[in-house]
C-alpha cells in the first residue's frame, strides 16, 4: 500500500498535491498485477510535478532566456 504523510496542507487544509497523490494511487490500486508498467505513467508524472515543479522550473527558465536574447536583439538594432 502505498501512503503520503496525511494528505493535509500546512492550515489544515487538504495538501495541495494530495489530489494527485490520490489520483495516482488509485491508478496503481486499480492496475491489480497489470504487465504494463506505464499504465499510471501520467498520474505519477502529474504527482511529481505538482511535488517538485521541474518542468515549470524549466519553462520558467526557457522564456527568460529567449526574453533575455530578444531584448539582446532589439538593443543591437533588431538584427537588420
Amino acid at each position: 500500500s502505498f501512503k503520503m504523510s496525511s494528505g493535509f496542507g500546512l492550515r489544515g487544509s487538504i495538501g495541495r498535491c494530495y489530489p494527485f497523490f490520490a489520483e495516482y494511487k488509485e491508478c496503481l490500486n486499480r492496475r491489480e498485477n497489470s504487465k504494463h508498467g506505464m499504465t499510471c505513467f501520467m498520474s505519477r508524472e502529474d504527482y511529481f510535478e505538482c511535488l517538485h515543479s521541474r518542468k515549470e522550473h524549466a519553462m520558467v527558465r526557457e522564456v527568460l532566456e529567449q526574453e533575455k536574447a530578444n531584448k539582446l536583439v532589439e538593443e543591437n538594432g533588431g538584427g537588420h
